[in-house]
């Protein structure tokens, strides 16, 4: 009787436990001399501050609360859902991430996969933060 019940409750942990799948993803966009100004436009949590570079860095956490898998996110990643996508002209560089018109991720099994995601922006240190999200080059004298 007692390696019964041992036996059940092994196969049974995995469904008590809950693990959240984190992971982080790394972007880096080159920053041309042409450029001036870059605008962030974000929807998630963001931190930005300055890095002696010529590029721009983003961290991407991202966190799967319940109901994913790692290859479930792994997926997402492969097909972009995290991608950011910057729009260059010739002296602007505009970076948006917004997640919110990605859709509701849901499993059919599990159901609906809440995501938490956060990005860490690192810009170039010739680039002085001005009006909210925008970020211009310092001035030589």
């Amino acid at each position: 009787m007692k390696k019964l019940l041992l036996a059940f409750c092994l196969f049974a942990l995995p469904l008590l436990i809950n693990a959240q799948i984190k992971r982080t993803i790394h972007e880096v966009i080159e920053v041309s001399d042409s450029i001036q100004t870059i605008t962030f436009e974000f929807y998630d949590s963001l931190k930005v501050q300055s890095w002696p570079s010529n590029s721009i860095m983003l961290e991407i956490f991202v966190v799967h609360k319940e109901n994913s898998t790692d290859s479930i996110l792994k997926g997402l990643i492969e097909q972009g859902r995290y991608r950011l996508d910057p729009v260059k002209s010739v002296d602007r560089l505009h970076v948006k991430f917004d997640l919110r018109n990605r859709g509701i991720l849901n499993t059919l099994t599990s159901g609906e996969i809440p995501e938490n995601i956060s990005v860490n922006i690192f810009v170039p240190e010739d680039f002085v933060e001005g009006q909210k999200g925008e970020w211009t080059r310092k001035k030589i004298p």
